[in-house]
């Protein structure tokens, strides 16, 4: 694919001319599980109202990265002491079998032809679930079973839509290089790129600079361009002291950050680290398929533990709750700018 993808995740409500203003051409786009019963059987509300709202953004111009459904995901949960700990609910239908086994992956696989070919060329580009190397996404799923699961997927796609640009992201992990050398290799090149999500200063250590060794290292490793399927860096949250990061206890039940970066988690942080993260980008433009922001905007409350007053998932966007453009906005519309000229 010769267009360099320049993205983000987007609720349906945001302003497509502040989003095409900031640079950005594709949005991520989720798909649910489209049958309750079947693979054949009538389609869900869930998914009609999803494929409307793919054909909406399609017709304001924005090219479409979806992704396939999640078959669970893990949350913090209060135990009875109130200490959070991470609960796995499945969103698999009855219909996919028990995650991990051979029925599972031969419906997920078979679900897959389908959405390809029911989406078409509206949905040019798949990421194929979410995450794999962490308990969170992979659930009951151990690596092998999970990249199994990915391959499958793959074909499934390419089988619907022969067009489909397909792949998987890592969560950064230090299991995700399992994924690479895995998922990769394999002589029939099912999978077009190396996806990986990656949070310096904020999930992990480090900073924007780690962003230029990382895109070398996977396009070295995998022979494939790299997608970067998320990226960012929190706008607001303190960091815990050297006691409390000793607690080992999640980072929404302290509602602070064990990392930080540079200026700090602040929005002119923020921006910051989206400028010098855009340096790296266009020293590596040559192994890159392209790059999407998470996210577009801030949040009301945490998906992870449902507080609005932790600052875990809720302080990413470029723009703020009221749609308003925060100082990373203007560093990445200069920095998606110039990585195009790169």
């Amino acid at each position: 694919m010769d267009e360099l993808i320049a993205g983000t995740s987007a609720y349906p409500d945001a302003d497509p001319d502040l989003l095409r203003q900031a640079g950005i051409g594709w949005l991520r786009h989720n798909f649910p599980f489209p049958f309750e019963e079947g693979i054949g059987d009538e389609t869900t509300e869930a998914y009609a109202r999803t494929k409307q709202r793919a054909e909406e953004r399609s017709a304001q111009g924005f090219r479409l990265i979806g992704v396939t459904p999640l078959y669970g995901i893990g949350k913090w949960e209060p135990d009875a002491e109130g200490t959070l700990r991470l609960r796995w609910r499945s969103r698999a239908p009855d219909w996919m079998a028990e995650p991990g086994t051979d029925a599972f992956r031969r419906a997920y696989r078979e679900m897959c032809v389908w959405l390809a070919g029911d989406l078409g060329d509206r949905v040019p580009v798949w990421q194929i679930g979410n995450e794999f190397d962490i308990r969170q996404f992979a659930g009951p799923l151990n690596l092998a079973q999970a990249c199994d699961l990915v391959l499958d997927a793959a074909r499934g796609l390419k089988e619907g839509n022969p067009n489909a640009v397909v792949g998987h992201n890592g969560a950064g992990s230090r299991r995700s290089w399992f994924l690479a050398g895995r998922l990769f290799g394999h002589g029939d090149e099912v999978l077009d790129y190396c996806g990986i999500d990656q949070y310096y200063g904020t999930w992990q250590a480090g900073g924007p600079e780690d962003w230029g060794p990382r895109i070398a290292e996977l396009h070295a490793v995998t022979g494939a361009p790299v997608l970067i399927n998320e990226w960012g860096f929190s706008s607001a949250g303190e960091v815990m002291t050297d006691e409390e990061r000793r607690l080992e206890v999640s980072n929404c039940q302290l509602r602070k950050w064990a990392r930080t970066w540079g200026p700090g988690h602040t929005p002119q942080g923020q921006a910051e680290f989206v400028r010098r993260a855009f340096d790296q980008f266009c020293q590596h433009r040559s192994e890159l398929l392209g790059q999407v922001f998470y996210r577009w905007e801030d949040q009301q409350e945490c998906w992870q533990c449902g507080h609005a007053e932790c600052p875990i998932e809720t302080a990413w966007g470029l723009v703020d709750v009221g749609g308003r453009p925060k100082p990373a906005f203007h560093a990445f519309q200069e920095g998606a700018e110039r990585l195009r000229d790169a």
